[in-house]
């Protein structure tokens, strides 16, 4: 499939060029932030209790906010902290924080949960842009390595009314390193499991040329969680990725934000199938990014950012049957292209910085399970105003105008306020409606296993989820050394997409409708507590209520209870840290795995996944680190198919 030079042209607004502008400085949870310190720039503004600077977000209204003074709550995780994680790709590191949820089932794939929503209803950014290649509704958190990103930005709650299509339970945006400083890092990884990693990356200034540039190199070795069965449970493979990412500065107004990224990943792995057949699987998926954004400041408050964004997303996904005649093997190819356009222009009028956007896309996607080529383009227009009422009261309304080719338009608001109603507490509260479009192999899937004796059909005549969603947050700032902040939400989402048996056969069909209603609230606290310096503990507890209103049953999949914990002792030559989350008991109810086939229903008991980690100064531009993963050993075959216990030693150089 060819894409045309016109469609290769996406937009992500000036809140993507935004987002690849910001700030360098370490990110400081919001936690960490307190009332008392320096007098603010502005009246009635936070101050800041760190010898760092207040870090930049841009996800949560497209336009650069300090973190202490955002409208809308955004759950930060900054470079330091990435780094003391200890872990490899964007799966572990949301797999320990508090606040979201990283699900692995048994083919089912890896999935995130916000706020009791899932993956496909939660929209994933790298740079304010928009990612492709999901499978079974999900991305691949897996894909996106650690080694080039400067941060992460997570907003909760719908938030279609500055992104549109697939952000009803949040957004996650992955935000990479471009500050052009110079020096870099080399590192190396091995451990007991026996997989191997190489890292490098380096910032540059050619002229008026400033980017950051990484490449590195994944070996992964297979597990088995249960050596009765002829299948194994995690891939064996290797993965390569190369990018760069850089900011032109034409003139003191005039800027223009390049970036190019390449991924290939090849895995093996052996999988059991009916009637004791053997399959060898393989897998190989390149991704390539790139994009340009052109940014120009009028001064005075005004400015305006273009971004065009292309985006190739390339699966070839090989199953053959040991010993069999081949008329089980498949072969299959999957061609998703996404090409963007698109402009923000912010504008400060006094109290109200407005922000006016547009944005065109289209999207293809070829493969041999759908019934025909899918395509879809999609045109927006969005405009929200950011009003300081008062030194106290801020409001942030914002409303969003959506035409799909596939479904049609649609209307989503919002409205954002942030009340600071005493020198250490202020309130957030917001509402939003969200909406996720139907994917492609729910429109055209086409897929028969005669095999096993069912077919899975996809349904054109889909309607978009639908959701509205309210949030109330409240956080105290009592010094520097504690803060605690609590946050409850409600969600109402309608016309959910099921999959429903159609045809009792033979074969048995399989197909998706829009049938299910649900309501979804919760609650989520988190607190942070350094009695000294060097000494820090984290601990954090959510709670969701989740209720299918047709079947009066809880959502699949979803925890009620689920707890968080990090405690860190960190010297200028030494840190030790311990951190981990525990998730509750999980209901399952009947889905299409990531081949297709539905799986079966079950309960998953409960488990705690904690990490322990040193590090070590050991010369002047060496750190020396080790780690032990999944302490407890925890691992299911069907719930929780995670490498075992294992112990690994880093070793990373330090250049300028």
């Amino acid at each position: 499939m060819r894409f045309s030079h016109a469609s290769c042209l996406l937009l992500a607004l000036c809140s993507a060029a935004s987002a690849q502008t910001g700030s360098d400085r370490e990110a400081i949870p919001v936690q960490a932030l307190a009332p008392e310190a320096a007098a603010p720039a502005d009246p009635g503004e936070r101050r800041v209790h760190s010898v760092e600077l207040d870090p930049v977000v841009v996800t949560g209204t497209r336009t650069e906010q300090p973190l202490s003074r955002s409208p809308v709550e955004v759950q930060l995780i900054g470079a330091r902290q990435i780094a003391n994680s200890g872990a490899r790709d964007l799966a572990e590191l949301l797999e320990r924080e508090g606040g979201v949820y990283v699900s692995r089932v048994a083919g089912r794939g890896t999935s995130i949960e916000i706020q009791g929503l899932a993956s496909d209803q939660i929209l994933v950014l790298v740079d304010g842009r928009r990612m492709i290649g999901r499978i079974n509704g999900a991305i691949d958190l897996s894909r996106l390595q650690l080694d080039a990103i400067e941060r992460v930005e997570i907003v909760k709650g719908p938030s279609s009314a500055l992104y549109g299509a697939d952000a009803m339970g949040g957004v996650v945006n992955i935000i990479t390193r471009r500050d052009g400083r110079p020096g870099g890092t080399l590192s190396a990884r091995i451990d007991s499991g026996e997989n191997r990693e190489l890292l490098g990356n380096a910032g540059w200034t050619l002229g008026a040329l400033r980017g950051h540039s990484n490449a590195g190199y994944f070996k992964i070795a297979p597990y088995d969680l249960d050596e009765s069965t002829a299948s194994t449970d995690g891939i064996e493979g290797e993965t390569r990725f190369a990018g760069s990412e850089a900011d032109w500065q034409f003139s003191e107004r005039a800027s223009l934000g390049l970036s190019g990224s390449w991924a290939l990943d090849d895995s093996h792995r052996i999988d059991a199938g009916t009637g004791g057949r053997v399959y060898d699987t393989r897998k190989r998926v390149e991704d390539i990014r790139t994009g340009l954004a052109p940014r120009y400041d009028f001064g005075a408050g005004r400015q305006l950012a273009l971004d065009l964004y292309y985006n190739r997303y390339f699966d070839q996904f090989l199953q053959q049957q040991r010993g069999g005649d081949g008329s089980n093997d498949l072969d299959e190819e999957t061609l998703n292209q996404l090409g963007s356009l698109g402009a923000q222009y912010d504008h400060r009028l006094g109290a109200h910085g407005f922000s006016l956007g547009a944005e065109t896309s289209l999207e293809q996607l070829d493969a041999d399970r759908l019934a025909q080529k899918g395509e879809r383009d999609r045109q927006s227009l969005y405009l929200q105003d950011d009003w300081r009422y008062s030194e106290t009261l801020r409001l942030v309304p914002g409303l969003r105008y959506d035409r799909d080719s596939q479904f049609g338009s649609q209307l989503s608001p919002k409205l954002a306020l942030r009340w600071d109603f005493a020198s250490d507490w202020f309130l957030r509260a917001g509402y939003g409606r969200g909406y996720r479009a139907p994917d492609f192999k729910q429109l055209l899937l086409r897929f028969s296993n005669a095999a096993v004796g069912y077919r899975v059909d996809g349904n054109p005549d889909l309607q978009p989820e639908r959701s509205s969603g309210y949030n109330l947050g409240l956080t105290w700032l009592p010094s520097a050394r504690l803060n605690l902040s609590l946050s409850a939400y409600h969600n109402r989402v309608s016309d959910l997409i099921d999959v429903v048996q159609t045809e009792s056969g033979p074969p048995i069909v399989f197909s998706y409708v829009n049938v299910a209603r649900a309501t979804l609230n919760g609650l989520d606290l988190q607190g942070r507590w350094r009695p000294w310096q060097p000494l820090e503990l984290q601990l954090g507890y959510g709670y969701l209520r989740s209720r299918d209103e047709d079947s009066g049953e809880a959502l699949s999949g979803r925890a009620r209870h689920r707890a968080n914990a990090a405690l860190r002792y960190e010297r200028a030559s030494s840190a030790w840290q311990l951190r981990g989350v525990w998730i509750g008991k999980r209901v399952f109810g009947v889905e299409l795995d990531t081949g297709g086939a539905p799986t079966g229903a079950g309960v998953a008991s409960d488990y705690a996944l904690f990490d322990a980690r040193a590090e070590l100064k050991a010369w002047e531009h060496w750190r020396l680190a080790v780690g032990v993963e999944n302490l407890l050993d925890e691992g299911d075959v069907r719930f929780l198919p995670i490498a075992p216990r294992n112990a690994y030693l880093e070793l990373r150089w330090s250049f300028e």
